[in-house]
């Protein structure tokens, strides 16, 4: 294995817990053990898996294909200039946890900006193992943000970006004066394939209301800032448009007038928390 795989995880051992038991993480050769006997090996491709048990959802590997292909086309790159200018000059007491990481889009790009480190996690193993791909300087975690194997007051910034909140979870693992940015989709967001959809979904619209009162439940909201683009879509991007959003579980996108589909918005809205 490459020493750097493992190296890499040094660097966040003593933020670390045992998600068995809670007990202190520390580095021992290329796995992470607690005090009470349980290991975690580092594999190969650079990731540890946590998870006792397998989750089994629509976030499968296929989603996560598909949602590569239209981040890697710059879809979300506004969004992600959002959250490096909403940190930019941020003074963080320790590590940044971004809790829902998926296939890793964020989290990469700030372990390449920011002076501590980063750690990824995701419940599913399909998109952690598509994260580490390549190698790269997030330590990337299989395990689950109801139960997060970080230490009390350990993190310097909590990022949530278009996946559930764990709040309770959140404020236990923030170091004091820490942050937490929150992305959210906006009014606007994939409005093209809403409309696209049409009666087929459950909500037709959007609002941010009990998201921003149930934030607020538990933490201080500092700023709300917004972010929004349209973009061209080519005829071979429609697919993967239609595989990549939770917002259309549950719909037979075969049934869908895909040649409808030319343009497709994104749009944003980052809720920052202490």
């Amino acid at each position: 294995m490459n020493p750097a795989r493992i190296e890499k995880f040094a660097r966040i051992a003593d933020a670390l817990r045992c998600p068995l038991c809670g007990a202190e993480m520390t580095l021992q050769g290329a796995s992470l053990r607690c005090g009470r006997g349980h290991g975690f090996d580092i594999a190969a491709k650079g990731y540890v898996n946590l998870l006792r048990r397998a989750v089994h959802d629509d976030y499968d590997a296929g989603f996560f294909e598909a949602r590569s292909h239209i981040l890697k086309a710059g879809f979300y790159r506004h969004v992600l200039d959002a959250l490096l200018d909403a940190l930019d000059g941020a003074k963080l007491a320790g590590p940044v946890l971004d809790a829902g990481c998926g296939e890793g889009y964020y989290a990469k790009a700030l372990a390449e900006t920011l002076d501590v480190p980063v750690i990824g996690l995701d419940n599913s193993r399909d998109a952690i193992v598509r994260a580490a791909r390549g190698g790269n300087g997030v330590c990337w975690l299989v395990s689950d943000v109801a139960n997060l194997p970080v230490r009390d007051g350990a993190v310097g910034c909590v990022l949530n970006i278009f996946t559930p909140a764990n709040y309770a979870e959140f404020t236990r693992v923030l170091a004091e004066g820490g942050w937490l940015v929150k992305v959210v989709p906006g009014p606007d967001h994939l409005v093209e394939l809403r409309e696209l959809a049409g009666e087929r979904l459950r909500h037709a619209s959007h609002s941010n209301r009990r998201v921003v009162e149930h934030l607020e439940r538990h933490m201080a909201l500092e700023r709300r800032l917004r972010t929004r683009a349209t973009f061209d879509v080519a005829p071979d991007q429609v697919d993967d448009l239609l595989r990549m959003t939770p917002l259309l579980f549950g719909v037979d996108t075969a049934e869908l007038p895909r040649d409808r589909v030319h343009s497709v918005t994104v749009d944003a809205e980052l809720l920052i928390a202490r």
